[in-house]
C-alpha cells in the first residue's frame, strides 16, 4: 500500500495531461481544476482520523472524458484504484463535478505515524508526541510542489491545489502553517520544497487536575492547602478567644 501520496496527486494530473495532448479542452470559460486535501484530525488523547479528499471540477471531468476512446464511467474508484480499499470511501457527484473522500481512524500517535510514513512514501517525523500536556507535531513530508506538478508548471490552463491540514486539539502554541483558523492549520503542498517541515504545537492539558499542566497543578494544590491551614488557624483563634470570654 505504499505510495498513496503519488496516487492521490499524480494519477488525476496524469489523466489531465493525456487529455491536453490527445483532445481539445471542452469549450468553457473556466479552467479545469483539481483540489487535494489531506486532513489529520486529532483528539486530546492522540487518536483521530485521516482523510484524503480529491475534488474534480465539472470541467476537469468533461476534459478527461473527452479523450476516452470508450464511454468510461469515471468514479472515485477510478482515482483511488485499490489503494484505499481498506478505508471508508464516499463519493459525491454534483452537476458533473466529483468529490472523492477516503477516511480511516487511528487509535494513537504510533498508529498515525505508521499510516503517514507507510502511505506517503518518504515522509518522516522529527517529533510526534504528547508531552507535558502539549501535542508536538513535526513532519518532513518530502513533497516538493514542483515534482508533483511536473509538466503542469509550464502552464496548460489547468488549476491544481493541494493542502496538508491539521486539526489540533486545544490551544495552538506554535506553528509554521500557511494559514491558521482556530484549531485548523493548513499548509500549501505545492509551495513546499523537499526539505520543508510541517510543524505545530498545541496545549491540550493532561497530567494534572482538570487537565491543567502538572507543574501548575502542584502549585495550585500547595496554595489551596496553605489557604486551608490559614482558615483553620483563624477559626481556631476565634474559637479560643470566644471561649475565654465565655
Amino acid at each position: 500500500m505504499k505510495g498513496r501520496r503519488s496516487l492521490a496527486l499524480s494519477f488525476p494530473v496524469a489523466l489531465a495531461l493525456c487529455a491536453f495532448s490527445a483532445a481539445p479542452a471542452p469549450a468553457s470559460e473556466t479552467d479545469p481544476s483539481m483540489g487535494v486535501r489531506i486532513t489529520s484530525d486529532f483528539t486530546s488523547d492522540g487518536s483521530g482520523t485521516v482523510s484524503v479528499e480529491i475534488a474534480l471540477s465539472q470541467e476537469f471531468m468533461a476534459l478527461i472524458k473527452s479523450f476516452s476512446a470508450k464511454d468510461d464511467a469515471y468514479t472515485c474508484q477510478t482515482f483511488f484504484e485499490s489503494a484505499y480499499d481498506d478505508w471508508k470511501t464516499t463519493e459525491k457527484d454534483s452537476d458533473g463535478a466529483l468529490i472523492c473522500t477516503a477516511e480511516t481512524a487511528f487509535e494513537d500517535l504510533d498508529a498515525y505515524k505508521h499510516l503517514v510514513v507507510g502511505d506517503f512514501s518518504g515522509a518522516s517525523f522529527t517529533r510526534l508526541e504528547i508531552d507535558g500536556g502539549h501535542l508536538y507535531y513535526d513532519l518532513t513530508p518530502h513533497m516538493a510542489g514542483s515534482s508533483i506538478l511536473g509538466e503542469m508548471e509550464s502552464g496548460s490552463g489547468f488549476d491544481v491545489e493541494a493542502y496538508w491540514i491539521l486539526k489540533m486539539p486545544g490551544e495552538i502554541v506554535d506553528t509554521n502553517a500557511d494559514e491558521k483558523v482556530g484549531q485548523t492549520l493548513t499548509w500549501n503542498i505545492l509551495e513546499m520544497n523537499a526539505a520543508a517541515h510541517i510543524r505545530a504545537e498545541s496545549k491540550i492539558g493532561g497530567g494534572g487536575v482538570l487537565g491543567l499542566d502538572p507543574a501548575l497543578t502542584i502549585l495550585g494544590v500547595i496554595g489551596l492547602l496553605g489557604c486551608c491551614c490559614l482558615v483553620i488557624l483563624i477559626a481556631g483563634g476565634a474559637a479560643f478567644f470566644f471561649l475565654r470570654r465565655k
